[in-house]
């Protein structure tokens, strides 16, 4: 097995893997990365679920912050004040690279697990994750910890976390996942065990996002909301052409092939989560 960072390497240098370096902004260029996920339709669905009068002053708690991508756009979009948690000191994908994203930004580097954040209670106005909670040693932990530094009426919003609802799902999602096959690491709880830990933490789970429910999973793969909108006649059309998009524009049709998407199993497939601390 190859270190995290010699499989990132990789997947720069080989041309194969190019989409997958823009679409997961594993890129040299982090600052770059950062910039693209800020005009994204993925952030902005973000912006819009959270509120952008909510982020505009808040002090956010990025964990797992990587590069630091999603706490420059949180700054980017008024945040007051943004502590990044990242435990990997990497020059490619942890703090040594995130130094060069928040340079002269309020954002302040904190070295750290989610299951112990060296933050005061009742601290944080939002708490995001993206791509996170699945690397998780303790979930539980981690929502409880995320509770504690909320501040009432705070909110935590955890996206694009895989989920693998049976043994065999989690084998088929890691057997297929390009990053573990070369450094390992990977892994996907099942969907209760990510809505036990948040509701029993404290919070309110207001919503959880299934694959096609939000553009927050849906991207890259559809960017933007017209897309998401469509994407039933543009299955058909691809299958039947005119008429078939024409025939996903009728409503029990479209329903249909939404029904069908989201009962189809996917092993690993991206949902997200949105809960608050109650007042």
């Amino acid at each position: 097995m190859l270190s995290l960072d010699d499989a990132i390497r990789k997947f720069r240098s080989d041309p194969a893997y190019a989409n997958l370096v823009r679409d997961a902004y594993l890129g040299e260029d982090a600052l770059d990365s950062a910039k693209r996920l800020l005009a994204s339709s993925e952030f902005k669905t973000v912006c819009d679920l959270i509120g952008l009068e909510r982020i505009k002053g808040a002090t956010v708690l990025d964990l797992g912050a990587g590069v630091g991508i999603a706490s420059y756009a949180f700054v980017q979009s008024g945040a007051k004040y943004v502590y990044a948690i990242e435990p990997d000191e990497s020059d490619l994908v942890g703090i040594g690279a995130m130094q060069k994203t928040i340079t002269g930004l309020p954002v302040e580097i904190v070295k750290s697990f989610g299951e112990s954040l060296p933050l005061p209670d009742s601290s944080i106005d939002i708490y995001y994750t993206r791509q996170v909670l699945h690397h998780t040693q303790d979930l539980e932990k981690v929502m409880q910890e995320a509770f504690r530094v909320l501040k009432p009426n705070g909110v935590m919003l955890a996206c694009r976390e895989h989920v693998a609802n049976t043994p065999e799902a989690l084998e088929a999602f890691l057997k297929a996942h390009p990053t573990h096959q070369l450094a390992g690491g990977e892994h996907a709880y099942r969907l209760e065990e990510y809505t036990q830990a948040i509701i029993q933490s404290g919070l309110q789970l207001k919503a959880v996002f299934g694959a096609w429910d939000s553009l927050i999973n849906a991207f890259p793969q559809l960017q933007s909301q017209e897309a998401l909108d469509k994407h039933p006649a543009t299955i058909l059309k691809k299958r039947l052409g005119t008429v078939g998009e024409l025939l996903g524009n009728v409503p029990f049709v479209r329903q249909a092939i939404w029904t069908y998407l989201r009962r189809k199993p996917t092993a690993g497939a991206l949902h997200s989560f949105y809960a608050v601390k109650p007042t």
